[in-house]
């Protein structure tokens, strides 16, 4: 199945517990009306993956927590029949916000037994391999979540939840931080870059291989003692800033219409930068560019200072851009940024 095939497939259909059915993940195209009623009829949780990408409402939220809080935010959408469940007992590896939309679900939850678990395949067979009953686990709170509640559930707690006497709809916010164990990936990676040895194969064989094995040792020791001289800080730091900056996706706040009114726009006029990007300043000899998104806007030295100022405020008025550059060309700079997407008249109803 291709990565665009499983993107696609945005529709889970979760049996009960003890039902016997197995659960479905498909398109939207793939499940007919009638196939939903009957599984909704049958007591299965329809929940939808990805909402903030098919509903701008929360297309915007989830660009303003990414703004705020530099991690992606995926949204899934749950609903469940009268007296229903979805899930078993379970672990999440990724934090998460439960906001009660409409009816209610009474909820259980544990306390961990293995804390802030890492969102990687290897982390959650480490915690699945735990043995453990409900019975077994400490009962941390049992809240019953009726339409307008919201409670924060950390990586790690067991939980599970029931539907009330009436169908219950909630949305999940998942939370995607990066950890230090990226962090240290990354800079490893960087370093590896400029490191002959770090970059050679593994002995071949080693895998059944008692003295391969054995010779890799020394090898590893040595290696590990250049990493503190090798790994920096400021440049993985860099990199990943780099690689987020040009991440962040343009949010659903209709961009369409302002470009027909720029020329209304005017050193007077206030600005702010849209919802969720971020943007990075790079001076080079003498040019200077800023880059957002896809986007790479460049100039001479001399509007730096502009550019400088532009990262830091996310709303300002045109007329206080810093610089020796002529007001016309600072309201030829903003302009572009609008039309390339970095910025908006504050105005503009969203």
């Amino acid at each position: 199945m291709t990565a665009a095939n499983r993107a696609s497939k945005i529709l889970h259909i979760i049996p009960p517990p003890g039902s016997g059915r197995s659960a479905t993940l498909a398109s939207v195209a793939e499940l007919s009306k009638d196939r939903l009623y009957e599984a909704y009829l049958s007591g299965d949780t329809i929940r939808l993956i990805g909402v903030e990408k098919v509903w701008p409402p929360l297309g915007l939220l989830a660009a303003s927590l990414q703004e705020a809080l530099d991690m992606e935010i995926g949204f899934n959408l749950f609903l469940t029949p009268p007296g229903s469940q979805g899930f078993t007992a379970h672990v999440d590896m990724l934090d998460s916000l439960i906001v009660q939309v409409a009816g209610s679900k009474q909820w259980h939850i544990w306390e961990p037994i293995y804390e802030r678990p890492l969102d990687s395949p290897r982390s959650f067979q480490h915690v699945t391999k735990m043995k453990w009953t409900e019975e077994e686990l400490e009962l941390r709170d049992k809240p019953l979540l009726q339409a307008g509640d919201v409670i924060y559930l950390p990586r790690g707690f067991f939980h599970k939840a029931v539907a009330g006497d009436e169908f219950s709809l909630h949305l999940t916010l998942s939370f995607h931080p990066l950890t230090w164990v990226d962090f240290f990936s990354r800079a490893l990676e960087l370093a590896a870059l400029e490191d002959l040895e770090l970059r050679q194969d593994l002995p071949p064989g080693f895998i059944g291989d008692r003295e391969a094995q054995q010779s890799m040792a020394p090898i590893f020791a040595r290696l590990l003692g250049r990493l503190n001289e090798s790994l920096s800080f400021d440049v993985a730091l860099r990199s990943l800033v780099e690689e987020h900056v040009g991440a962040r996706t343009y949010p659903p706040d209709g961009h369409f219409s302002v470009l027909a009114g720029m020329q209304e726009i005017g050193p007077n006029s206030m600005v702010e930068r849209r919802r969720g990007l971020a943007c990075l300043v790079e001076n080079s000899g003498e040019t200077s560019a800023i880059i957002f998104g896809p986007k790479r806007v460049q100039g001479p030295k001399v509007i730096s200072s502009a550019l400088e100022f532009i990262r830091d405020h996310k709303h300002f008025r045109i007329c206080d851009l810093p610089g020796s550059a002529s007001s016309d060309s600072k309201l030829t700079l903003v302009r572009r940024l609008i039309r390339d997407g970095l910025l908006r008249p504050t105005d503009c109803a969203q």
